[in-house]
């Protein structure tokens, strides 16, 4: 939520972001922690109140959505891109092409294990 919101502020200070997600278990907590950080600031040394996300967090079924369907197909890329050694050169030459394509778009590439 930190990176999104930062993102949303490079364009215009007065950009304003709906966060759509795809549907998973404790959304109420998450929803409970957008409120709180937005009004007190995200933890941590680098804390920031999330001004530029607006309201709540949407979640949706990602079968319902098909650009919930694209983020979690590059999630995914990502994922076994970091986490992955293609062992067959041709499946290894295929994810670097689509990634190659995919990767323009990618604002932030970071990955959390928690």
């Amino acid at each position: 939520m930190e990176r999104v919101d930062a993102h949303a502020r490079t364009f215009d200070p007065k950009q304003r972001v709906l966060l759509i997600a795809d549907e998973i278990d404790g959304q109420e907590t998450y929803r409970q922690n957008l409120w709180d950080y937005r009004r007190a600031g995200t933890p941590g040394y680098r804390s920031s109140k999330l001004e530029q996300i607006v309201d709540t967090i949407y979640f949706a079924p990602s079968r319902a959505s098909r650009l919930i369907q694209a983020v979690d197909l590059v999630a995914y890329m990502h994922h076994r891109r970091m986490s992955v050694t293609e062992l067959d050169r041709r499946a290894d030459l295929a994810n670097r092409q689509i990634w190659s394509r995919v990767s323009k778009r990618v604002v932030h590439e970071w990955e959390w294990v928690p």
